[in-house]
């Protein structure tokens, strides 16, 4: 039965879509080898680009798994795999879309945090700060809350309320991000929290200073691995925000 695509909207969401229903539903069950790429895109009527990013979103997902040389199969139910529903702004390409904007926005708001700082203001980020530094949790929710509070505060430190109106406005997208790379660290999650930590120092200095240049570098090497890697899952070129 053809299932050629014409809806209007990212033809990979529509395809993660369909696929993960038919997961969800039991029509491909645990462990099946799914359709191959040619058939995928045979049967959507779309291109091979189009089919890998949508596989990569379910990979990611867990709900499905590659085996070298044998095909993509249905993620077995008994592992244990990432957990998020899949939407139409819950996949790779819309992640890292987010990001992008998430870095344009938030590259002015450190620089504008660094030169409007007020004692009050960068009270309230060294509290965000030594809060994640200190958190002791095994709750992945929580830990993406902590780290989305550190950058809230800094925006709310702008002195410009659409700064921190923005960031609570795409908090859902934001905090899958998050909430995906927080998931993927749990086996090496205190590293993980120190890394960011070590991040997030960096920026909170480079405020503290007044240093607008320097807090805009910090942000860019903070957010960019994430950027850089999603770029690397749909075969996209990297590129480096820091001048």
């Amino acid at each position: 039965m053809s299932s050629v695509i014409t809806q209007r909207g990212n033809l990979a969401e529509i395809v993660v879509a369909q696929l993960a229903g038919r997961i969800e539903s039991g029509l491909y069950p645990p462990g099946e080898k799914i359709p191959s790429s040619a058939q995928l895109c045979e049967e959507f009527g779309v291109s091979r680009t189009v089919i890998r990013e949508a596989l990569t979103s379910l990979k990611v997902a867990g709900k499905v798994t590659s085996r070298q040389g044998a095909g993509v199969y249905v993620t077995d139910r008994d592992i244990k795999a990432l957990s998020f529903e899949i939407s139409r702004i819950e996949d790779i390409r819309s992640a890292m879309e987010i990001l992008e904007l998430r870095l344009g926005v938030e590259m002015q708001s450190v620089a504008l945090a660094a030169s409007r700082r007020t004692p009050d203001a960068l009270a309230d980020i060294a509290r965000a700060f030594d809060y994640l530094d200190t958190l002791e949790t095994n709750d992945v929710e929580v830990e993406a809350r902590a780290d989305f509070d550190f950058h809230l505060a800094i925006a709310r430190a702008t002195r410009n309320p659409h700064f921190p109106n923005f960031l609570e406005a795409v908090f859902r997208e934001i905090n899958f991000d998050l909430v995906l790379k927080h998931r993927q660290s749990t086996p090496t999650s205190k590293g993980y929290l120190k890394k960011i930590n070590k991040e997030h120092s960096a920026i909170l200095a480079a405020i503290t200073q007044g240093d607008a240049k320097g807090a805009r570098n910090a942000l860019a090497l903070h957010l960019e691995e994430s950027l850089n890697r999603y770029r690397g899952m749909l075969n996209e070129p990297a590129t480096s925000e820091v001048e």
